[in-house]
C-alpha cells in the first residue's frame, strides 16, 4: 500500500488523477496509451513535484531507462502482447508518494463481423430488423458499426459502452421497399485509430445473398503437350474487391489472371501438361471466397497422350511397296525384250538355181 497525501491506497487501485492541482502530482504521457500487438512503447512519468528524490515505473514488462530530466524519466517498453497496467510514480521532498495509474490497450482489429439471416421474403412497406455482431475491437471506445444497402452507408452506431468481453451488438430497422428487391445488406465495423497515429481498421460481414455457384468452363480432354485455357466466372458478386478466386488442377494452384468487372468476377488460366505427366482423370477445382463464406466447383479432365495415327504409315508403306513391285516388274519387262532382241537374228536364205529334172526317157 502506498500513502498519498494521508490516504492509504493499494498499488494499481486505478487512476488517481483525481489529486490533479495537488503538489508532486504524476502523470504519464501519452495519455493515451494504444499499440499493436507485439510493439514497443516510450513512457514518459512526469511530475510537478519541486524537488523530487525519485521517479520511477512499476510494470511487469521488461522496462528501459533511456532519458531522463529533474521532474521526468523516460522508460523504453517492449513487445508488448497483452493489456498491461502501468504506474508511474514520485517521492517528493517532505511529501507522500504519488502515483498514478493507466493501461496499455493492445488493439484487436475487429473480426469477424456477422450478418443475422434474413428471411427470403418481406413484404413491401413492412419493417425488418437487421441484427449485426462483431467479435474483438479494442478499445471499443474507438469502435462503430455501419450498416450498409449495398455500397451505401444507411446508419452507424457506437458501441463504446458494451462489455469488451463480449461480443459488441447492434440491431437496426429498416422499412422495406421495392428498390430493395435482390439488394445485398452488410454490416462493417470500423476501429478508428487515426488520432493514435494507427490507422483505420475495418471489416465487413458475409453477404448472405451475394455468393452463388462459380461456373467452370474448360475442355473435357487435355492433350499432352498442347495449350489449354481454363475458365471460372461467378456473377452477382458483392463487394466483389473483396472476393477472392483461385483455379487448381490436379491439386497445384494455376497462375490465374483475375478480372473483376462490376458483380463479376473471373480467372483464366493457361494451362500445358508436360510430357511424363500421367494420363487420366485430372480434378479441376474453382474456388470463390468472400469473408466468412465459401463457394467451389469442381469438374474431371482427362489428360491423354496423342498416338502416332497407324493409317498413314501403313498406307505409306503400301505405297511404297506398290511402287517398288511395279518398278520391278517394268525392269523385268525391259530385260526380257532385251534378252529376245539380242538372241534372234533373222537369216537370210540363199537363193539358188534349180535345173529341171530331166523325166525318164520314154520308149516309143
Amino acid at each position: 500500500k502506498l500513502l498519498i497525501k494521508g490516504w492509504w491506497l493499494p498499488v494499481g487501485g486505478g487512476d488517481y488523477s483525481v489529486f490533479a492541482g495537488a503538489p508532486g502530482i504524476t502523470w504519464i504521457e501519452p495519455p493515451d496509451l494504444v499499440i499493436t500487438p507485439g510493439g514497443n512503447l516510450s513512457v514518459n512519468c512526469s511530475t510537478d513535484c519541486d524537488q523530487p528524490q525519485f521517479i520511477g515505473l512499476e510494470t511487469q514488462l521488461v522496462k528501459t531507462q533511456v532519458d531522463n530530466g529533474t521532474r521526468w524519466k523516460v522508460f523504453l517498453l517492449k513487445n508488448i502482447t497483452q493489456d498491461t497496467l502501468l504506474h508511474c510514480f514520485a517521492n517528493c521532498f517532505g511529501d507522500a508518494q504519488m502515483i498514478y495509474s493507466t493501461t496499455v490497450t493492445v488493439i484487436q482489429p475487429p473480426e469477424p463481423v456477422t450478418l443475422e439471416s434474413l428471411p427470403q421474403w418481406i413484404p413491401v412497406g413492412q419493417n425488418f430488423s437487421l441484427r449485426c455482431q462483431v467479435w474483438s475491437g479494442k478499445p471499443r471506445k474507438n469502435l462503430t458499426m455501419a450498416l450498409l444497402r449495398g455500397p451505401q452507408e444507411l446508419s452507424r452506431q457506437a458501441v463504446s459502452e458494451q462489455d469488451p468481453g463480449k461480443a459488441a451488438e447492434v440491431t437496426f430497422t429498416v422499412t422495406a421497399s421495392r428498390e430493395d428487391h435482390g439488394v445485398n445488406f452488410s454490416c462493417r465495423a470500423g476501429l478508428d485509430l487515426r488520432a493514435q497515429g494507427l490507422g483505420l481498421y475495418q471489416k465487413s460481414s458475409s453477404i448472405p445473398t451475394s455468393l452463388g455457384a462459380p461456373r467452370l468452363l474448360a475442355p473435357k480432354l487435355l492433350e499432352v503437350g498442347k495449350k489449354e485455357t481454363l475458365r471460372c466466372d461467378i456473377d452477382k458478386l458483392f463487394p466483389v474487391e473483396n472476393a477472392q478466386i483461385h483455379l487448381s488442377l490436379g491439386g497445384r494452384n494455376l497462375n490465374t489472371t483475375v478480372i473483376r468487372d462490376q458483380d463479376m468476377l473471373r480467372a483464366t488460366a493457361i494451362v500445358v501438361i508436360a510430357e511424363g505427366e500421367k494420363e487420366g482423370q485430372w480434378e479441376l477445382t474453382c474456388n470463390v471466397t468472400l469473408a466468412d463464406q465459401n463457394r467451389q466447383v469442381q469438374e474431371n479432365l482427362t489428360v491423354y497422350k496423342s498416338p502416332r495415327d497407324p493409317v498413314p504409315i501403313v498406307m505409306g508403306v503400301l505405297l511404297a511397296l506398290g511402287l517398288a513391285a511395279m518398278a520391278g516388274a517394268i525392269a523385268t519387262l525391259c530385260l526380257w525384250q532385251n534378252l529376245r532382241k539380242s538372241s534372234y537374228q533373222p537369216q537370210t536364205l540363199p537363193l539358188q538355181d534349180r535345173t529341171p529334172m530331166e523325166g525318164p526317157e520314154m520308149g516309143p
